[in-house]
């Protein structure tokens, strides 16, 4: 009787252990995410996924276009903006991108208020993306470069991009008209090259060749006199930036270079990450090989 007694007991103890195993055994510890103790100095945090464990607001607001109803959107269990949910509230829809949320906890988000200026968004559920029509879809980032940089000396970006060839800027600020100072990038220009003005424009290490029509992990950085484009977690173009620094005081563009309407980009964009310093060089690996490894590069 004795051990039948501790047989029921130990079944027990067994059955009530995996009923509580399916739920957090340790509940103040949280999943960790590429930009956790990685905020110093953060200009501003655009993704279509979760960056940042501490955020708890949505990734991205559309509009779809059957009756312009506009939504905001958080993300799946796989971290990923909820395609499933978008799908199923756009049905035979196309939707367009009207804020893409700003991670970092400053409120910098991108927008763009002017249905016919909104790229349109594409739910693939593995890598969903905005893209360009390169004739007027932008979005904007309402803080000057000044602040977004280190007053248009240093700064760094590190993305995930489809390359596409177009006389076209890909992301940055630059003075009206055919101004020379600017903090910008071409990703490809019509010769099939990659040009990156952390300044006034030109210098001679601004540019770089590069393939196109992919996706690609670049990152843009801009130390107190050198600079580097870095493409896969390799650099491609490093030397000194002569031209000196940007003195723009206009806010920061995607699809194109705030300040000038022409030249509309092409590209598609998952992810955005701006700092207003020259990242390290342990952080830059960290957060390029998590782009890559994430985002199936």
């Amino acid at each position: 009787m004795k051990k039948l007694a501790l047989y029921i007991s130990i079944l027990f103890s067994y059955l009530s252990f995996g009923q509580i195993s399916q739920h957090n055994n340790f509940p103040t510890m949280r999943p960790s995410h590429i930009l956790d103790e990685k905020l110093n100095n953060i200009s501003f945090a655009l993704s279509f996924r979760v960056l940042e464990s501490d955020y708890n607001g949505p990734l991205v607001r559309l509009r779809r276009d059957s009756d312009n109803a506009e939504s905001d959107f958080g993300w799946s269990d796989n971290d990923i903006v909820d395609v499933i949910a978008i799908d199923n509230w756009r049905g035979a829809a196309n939707v367009y991108v009207v804020t893409w949320y700003d991670q970092s906890g400053l409120g910098r988000n991108a927008i763009q208020n002017t249905n016919a200026f909104q790229p349109q968004f594409i739910t693939d559920p593995l890598l969903p993306y905005f893209v360009g029509d390169g004739v007027n879809d932008r979005l904007d980032i309402n803080t000057s470069i000044q602040t977004l940089t280190n007053a248009g000396v240093n700064g760094s970006v590190l993305t995930v991009i489809y390359s596409t060839r177009k006389s076209q800027f890909t992301f940055g600020t630059r003075e009206p008209g055919n101004n020379p100072n600017r903090w910008s990038a071409h990703v490809n220009w019509s010769d099939n090259t990659i040009y990156f003005d952390s300044g006034w424009c030109c210098d001679g290490v601004r540019s770089t060749s590069n393939t196109n029509d992919e996706w690609q992990q670049l990152s843009f950085i801009r130390a107190n006199v050198v600079q580097t484009i870095r493409k896969n977690g390799s650099i491609i173009r490093t030397g000194n930036y002569t031209n000196g620094p940007c003195t723009a005081t206009n806010g920061f563009g995607l699809l194109y270079s705030n300040g000038n309407n022409s030249q509309f980009a092409t590209n598609r964009f998952t992810e955005f990450i701006m700092y207003s310093m020259e990242t390290t060089l342990t952080d830059t690996q960290e957060i390029e090989e998590n782009q890559t490894n994430f985002w199936n590069l």
